[in-house]
């Protein structure tokens, strides 16, 4: 419930944040940025490391494309509202959608965004790697931070 309220009021806030930028004539992209938090950020427990590497692996193993037109022209928006790291910073999903792409492809999708530091767009494609998996694609979004450093050692 504290998770919802918190997602809730980020998505309101970003949503202030383009109308005031729209109304001074600045872009909406920059305004949309999330203010980093100059907290140090939470310890990632091993374990949810290891459950996102796991994941990722899975989905890397999956070369068949996504053939189910309407979860596969699903908007990464759809999954949920925001996605909150542990620094605080909480960020609305894209509005991305997977498409043709298998498994194996939206990882490389995720580590390509990874590499640009798109990090919320990164934990997003690895979360469109489980469109069909409702219960694994919520864990991968309520452990955003997990995924990153799962991303960051697969492969290793």
């Amino acid at each position: 419930m504290i998770r919802t309220a918190l997602v809730l009021a980020g998505a309101l806030i970003v949503t202030w944040n383009v109308a005031r930028a729209v109304e001074q004539g600045e872009t909406p992209a920059v305004a949309a940025a999330p203010a980093v938090s100059n907290s140090a950020p939470a310890e990632i427990p091993k374990a949810d490391i290891k459950q996102a590497i796991s994941h990722i692996r899975r989905a890397w193993s999956s070369d068949a494309p996504c053939s189910r037109v309407e979860r596969c022209a699903t908007y990464f928006e759809s999954f949920a509202a925001a996605l909150t790291f542990n620094d605080g910073s909480i960020v609305p999903l894209a509005h991305e959608h997977r498409l043709n792409r298998s498994g194996h492809d939206c990882i490389q999708e995720a580590r390509a965004a990874m590499a640009q530091g798109k990090r919320a767009l990164a934990v997003q494609w690895v979360m469109a790697a489980y469109v069909d998996n409702p219960l694994t694609r919520n864990w991968l979004a309520d452990h955003p931070d997990a995924v990153l450093e799962g991303l960051r050692h697969f492969g290793d």
